[in-house]
This record gives structure tokens, sequence and C-alpha cells, in this order.
């Protein structure tokens, strides 16, 4: 009995150049390095400019690397093909969401092989009109055999084998992490795709009328220029993963500021979340989880006046009053295990050996 994940994951190298998501290839690196599935695929989009060939763990790649608008298209049928008659052998087939790249391969496993396919969800736009792409995989994601979402808040809800876990962990992240106590000098960390879904004008708005306090910013996106003048934000762009690493190390507070009113931040649960907890790390979010029920964080609202608040009363009491909010180690480990992973990834499929 064996399974296979279909996901995009890159080796480091590419992860910048190309815009990557390192939350989204860190994910899926823990569930592969873990040993949760026998096999692993990754069909890349068509939009990556990538060489012929890719060696990286024991991972198949299936890359579009025509240039030509009709050889992308002719492509990209027969890596899809290809993709879905190679992995139709396997018992148990699992999904990394489900993206244009891989859209035929489900369809053709589904409907043409019929073959139980499974996914894991960790984000989904909903759609806005019926003829949308968005629209298509939606109804094709009710038609799964089973699913595992990352948030609770789902639009899914309907799929009968469901189930919630917000993220993944591997136990040295949980090691050798402390929040040192401190009064004054409390640094802030934005991280992620800079745009409105994500909070990053909320962000920018706020800590612009909060100069004691520090803000440093990393990830995809620009950095507007009427912001430039406050000497107080940081705009670190988008960095190599082990410099993110060593900023993430130095912040005190990592912030969530996600509006709460926007369907693209019901069907996700931003696994960011989980490495800022497991670092020991302090956590502001606009957003109460209940993927995260249980784990010690700050909330505020959804808006510039309770943020200004939060973010000063933060600086003024420092990190020795808000201790609790750091220490989520038990929590996490008993949650988000691998070992938790490979158990809901067998109740959900009944395969009972995972090797």
């Amino acid at each position: 009995m064996t399974r296979t994940f279909i996901c995009n994951i890159l080796p480091p190298d590419y992860i910048v150049n190309l815009k990557a998501s390192q939350a989204a290839i860190n994910f899926c690196n823990r569930l592969v390095d873990g040993g949760c599935f026998d096999d692993v695929r990754t069909i890349t989009p068509i939009s990556y400019k990538l060489p012929p060939k890719i060696i990286y763990k024991n991972i198949t790649y299936y890359i579009n690397n025509k240039n030509n608008p009709l050889s992308k298209i002719l492509r990209y049928i027969f890596l899809n093909s290809k993709l879905a008659y190679d992995i139709s052998k396997f018992d148990s087939i699992w999904f990394y969401n489900l993206t244009a790249s891989s859209l035929l391969a489900y369809i053709l496993l589904k409907f043409l092989f019929s073959k139980k396919i499974y996914v894991i969800m960790a984000d989904y736009t909903p759609y806005s009109k019926r003829n949308c792409l968005q629209y298509i995989i939606g109804k094709l994601l009710t038609q799964c055999d089973g699913m595992i979402s990352l948030s609770a808040r789902s639009c899914f809800n309907e799929i009968k084998n469901l189930k919630i876990k917000a993220g993944i962990i591997d136990e040295k992240m949980l090691c050798n992490h402390t929040t040192k106590p401190t009064h004054g000098n409390i640094t802030f960390l934005f991280s992620g795709t800079l745009t409105p879904v994500t909070g990053y004008d909320m962000a920018l708005k706020v800590f612009s009328q909060v100069p004691e306090a520090e803000l440093y910013i990393s990830g995809n996106g620009t950095f507007p220029d009427e912001y430039r003048k406050y000497s107080n934000i940081h705009f670190m762009g988008n960095m190599e993963y082990q410099d993110y690493l060593n900023l993430l190390e130095s912040v005190t507070v990592c912030l969530n500021l996600r509006n709460p009113y926007l369907p693209e931040n019901n069907n996700n649960f931003p696994s960011k979340i989980l490495d800022y907890l497991s670092r020991q790390k302090i956590v502001l979010s606009t957003i109460s989880y209940p993927e995260i029920e249980g784990a010690n964080y700050i909330l505020s609202d959804f808006n510039e006046i309770e943020l200004i608040k939060k973010i000063k009363e933060i600086v003024m009491l420092g990190t020795e009053h808000l201790a609790i909010s750091s220490n989520n180690t038990l929590f996490l480990r008993k949650q988000f295990s691998v070992t938790s992973w490979k158990e809901m990834i067998q109740s959900i499929d009944g395969i009972q050996k995972i090797s």
C-alpha cells in the first residue's frame, strides 16, 4: 500500500529568483522529510523558467520549459497526462492544493483512472464568477475523497471526509529558542506576501504613527515611497531564507495583520504563525484562529486605533510581562508534530502503514 504526493517543492537556490512561496515549500518539505509519503512529484507552473532537469531529494520533476505559447500548452497537456499515468499505480494520491499546473492531472486521475484523490488544502480564494478558473477548481475540490484543511473556516466544510490541522512543525524547530526579557528596544516583524490581503498596508499605516516601535518588513513586494521617511520602518525585501531566519531570530514580536473580513483569509491558515510560536516569539494577530485554540498569542481588532494601542502597550510593558504569550512548546508538540500528521493522513485514506 503506497502513497504519492503532488506538490511544488523547489531547491533553495530557485526560491528567491522565482518569488516562490517559502512558507508553502517549508510546509511540504516537512511532510516529505518526515516520511509521510512513499513518493513525491512536483509539476511546476508554466511561468517558471527552470532548467530541463532538476535533481533534488528523491522528487520527480515535471518541468514545462518551453517558450512558445503553443508549445507551452502542448507541453502542459503532455506533462499532466504523463503525471496522471505515472502515479495511477499508487493506492493513495494526495495533492497539496489544486492549482492550474496540476489541474488536468487531477481530472484524469479522478474521472479517467477512477483513483481515490485526497487534498491538503492550504490556500483557496473563493470564486467571484461562475466562468472563472477558481469556480472550476472549487467544484473539482468538492469531488475529492478526503481533505485536510489548514483552516477551520474553510468553504469546503461540506466534504464528509474532512479534518482540520493548521500546520506542521518538526522537533528541531522547538529547540534552543528563547525570548529575552527586555524593556524598550522591542522589534516587530511583518513577513510574507506584501499585499493588502496580508495586512501590509495596515502595518505601514500603524507603524508610521508609532515611532518608538521598530518594524522590519520582509517578503515579496515593494516599499511605497511615502513611507521611506519613517526611520523606524525598515524594508528588507525578498530575502534569502537563512537571512530571513537570522532576522526572525533577532526580533521580539511577529505580526499577523490579515483582514478577517476578506474571503481570501477564511480558507487559509498562515503557516508562519506556527513558525513564530515554535521560536517562542510573541505573536500579535488580528484574527482569532480556532485552528490553534489553546495557543498563547495577543489579539487585536483589525483597525488602526486598536493596533496602535496594542503596539504601544507591548513596547511599554516589555517581554517579561508578556512571557506567557510566547510559551507554546507543549501545545505545538502535541498538535502539529509529524507523527500527528501521519496519524491524520492514515485516518483519511485508510492505509495502515506509512514508510
